[in-house]
């Protein structure tokens, strides 16, 4: 009977996902090219350790070293571009790429260390970038910041733990001669590729576009220009609905205002209490209570109409919003009337 070691099953699922991937996503967007890239690196990677570890194929152990050190600097680099329009001043990780090469190909033997500290270190980054919320992604759709903050945190939690686990694997191979490694490799690393791939591709959410650029720090109260930037808001949605929108981001309001990211998402902070997403989602949860009370039209169409992408962030905003499902909000209010 053929074997067929676990890495392989992650394989078939990450192919699966970069297909549907390069299908339905605009692969003109540099966020989504990068996250699709991403799911690719795991996807090889995970080949790779299927033929290493499942087969014994020893050849393919330069391969894994060389692609290692590429794993965390692009997932970090596509998280990036949902923060930051990348340019040359933050391309400075695909230097740690070319520093572990440097490394292997100098002394083979002791690039393990440098690769651990290259998964910790970008795990920590992406850690620490999350810590912004979903307002340190300016280039991601509002509906889709917080799943994309989570996907990101998943991703560096995963990063660090996968730099633990090759400690232990360091340890391994010096007391056990690598007795455990087979079975650590197979079963935990396999399950942060996946991890790893699959949160990348559910963290593809993004509009690329120039920055404004940022002006002078923000004052730690709120101003009259905080109350200029929030009627201002209001009356884009109000007048124009472009809540609705569902690519609609922090980037494309600061653009439409003619503001930095950080002045609009600041007043919103200051004067409300809420992150823009909130915010944002208070409008489209004022425009399905509309629709649900005076059409009848599906709960689904009702939130997209609304302006959310996906019935379960709808549901989501609407309970936080009312403390009620839309279904059951809809009962009550037609009775009521």
């Amino acid at each position: 009977m053929l074997f067929v070691p676990l890495p392989l099953f992650a394989t078939f699922a990450l192919c699966f996902v970069l297909v549907r991937l390069w299908v339905t996503r605009d692969m003109t967007v540099t966020a989504h090219r990068l996250f699709a890239l991403v799911v690719a690196f795991y996807t090889v990677q995970s080949l790779l350790l299927c033929l290493r570890w499942g087969y014994d194929i020893e050849g393919v152990a330069p391969l894994i070293a060389l692609l290692a050190p590429c794993l965390p600097v692009f997932a970090y680099l596509a998280y990036l571009s949902l923060a930051d329009t990348l340019s040359r001043r933050n391309l400075w990780p695909l230097g740690v790429i070319a520093v572990n090469w440097l490394i292997w190909l100098v002394q083979p033997m002791l690039v393990d260390v440098p690769i651990l500290l290259t998964y910790l270190g970008f795990g920590v980054l992406l850690l620490r970038l999350s810590w912004g919320g979903s307002d340190a992604l300016p280039l991601s759709r509002i509906s889709d910041a917080t799943g994309v903050l989570y996907a990101m945190r998943l991703t560096g939690l995963a990063l660090v733990a996968s730099s633990v686990t090759d400690i232990y694997l360091i340890y391994d191979f010096v007391q056990n001669e690598g007795r455990h490694a087979a079975l650590i490799v197979t079963f935990v690393q396999t399950g942060f590729v996946l991890v790893i791939g699959l949160s990348a591709a559910f963290a593809q959410s993004a509009a690329a576009e120039p920055a404004p650029e940022d002006a002078l720090p923000e004052p730690p109260v709120a101003t009259e220009e905080d109350s200029e930037i929030i009627a201002r808001l209001t009356a884009l949605f109000e007048q124009e609905g472009l809540h609705r929108n569902e690519e609609l981001s922090l980037r494309k309001l600061s653009r439409r205002l003619g503001l930095p990211d950080r002045r609009v998402s600041n007043a919103v902070n200051r004067l409300r209490g809420v992150n823009l997403s909130q915010f944002v989602n208070d409008f489209r949860v004022d425009e399905a209570r509309r629709l649900l009370l005076e059409t009848d039209k599906t709960v689904l169409e009702v939130s997209l109409e609304a302006g959310f992408a996906t019935k379960s962030n709808f549901n989501r905003e609407f309970a936080r919003v009312t403390g009620q499902t839309p279904s059951g909000w809809r009962k009550q209010a037609k009775a009521a009337a």
